[in-house]
């Protein structure tokens, strides 16, 4: 069909809609496989050479005073008394915290190259058009009846996808500022270990966050792409209101991927038990 067709019957709005959604998953498709480190390098260098530093002295010192902690809790504990094996425990744990400490920013970049790299190798499909390639009487009325709605959801749910990502980046350089904070709680006793474990919990989640984005992306793809069939046979009826189920499944399909998202932290933290 003609595109001044297409224009007239579907609208200035539907075309607003489909520009808005092609250049907002382009700049998130660029942005999933970005690494921190590259994703803004200024802010790279000032949270490695600055921020970093500054937490390390602190997170050196609160060693020893968790260590301290952990000494005076031990010998105050009337019921236990000290074992061999209570010294061995915290010696060796005091010894991998420093380890922990000597590559605690190299372990975290190489995290986040690996996420990076499994994200490449996830999101290799071009997002698709939203609109309807064959125009017959269902694509035109849904046009008419809900093209604003088409433009406003466009809107929306791109602001809302572009969002969660670049909150994600903002999330990981405050994660490694507070990484040496969360040290020391390995050393201070069974309360205080909790500590560390959930940072490395949000940490991971915060992380690998990106790689359940890309796949919900590719899937949300293929879906719209695809399409889903609502009516089955090939009569009259049938086939003259198709574009209407296909450009309704388009706008839900952004809707419930958008959602989808921005539940990727919770998901990915309740199929891992994190």
């Amino acid at each position: 069909m003609p595109d001044w067709v297409m224009n007239f019957f579907g609208g200035f709005s539907i075309g607003l809609a489909n520009t808005i959604w092609k250049a907002a998953m382009g700049l998130i498709g660029g942005l999933l496989g970005t690494a921190p480190q590259d994703f803004s390098p200024d802010t790279w260098n000032f949270v490695e050479q600055t921020l970093y530093p500054w937490s390390l002295a602190i997170g050196v010192s609160l060693l020893n005073l968790f260590f301290i902690i952990a000494i005076f809790r031990a010998v105050s504990d009337l019921h236990h008394n000290i074992t061999l094996e209570m010294i061995i425990e915290a010696f060796i744990k005091i010894v991998v915290a420093n380890v922990i400490y000597l590559n605690l920013f190299l372990l975290m970049r190489l995290v986040l190259s690996i996420a990076s790299a499994m994200v490449g190798e996830i999101f290799t499909t071009q997002n698709p058009d939203l609109i309807v390639d064959e125009m017959d009487i269902g694509s035109t009325l849904f046009y008419l009846l809900f093209g604003i709605f088409f433009v406003l959801a466009a809107i929306v749910c791109s602001f809302l996808m572009l969002l969660t990502v670049y909150s994600r980046y903002i999330k990981i350089y405050l994660l490694i500022v507070l990484a040496p904070f969360a040290v020391p709680a390995l050393i201070g006793g069974r309360e205080t270990e909790r500590s560390f474990y959930a940072w490395l919990r949000t940490f991971l989640l915060s992380v690998f966050e990106i790689v359940v984005i890309a796949l919900v992306m590719v899937i949300s793809f293929q879906i719209i792409d695809a399409g889903i069939s609502v009516f089955e046979g090939s009569g009259l009826l049938e086939e003259a209101v198709d574009g209407f189920w296909d450009a309704l499944n388009a706008l839900f399909t952004m809707i419930f991927m958008t959602a989808s998202v921005k539940g990727a932290n919770s998901l990915l933290a309740r199929a891992f038990a994190l």
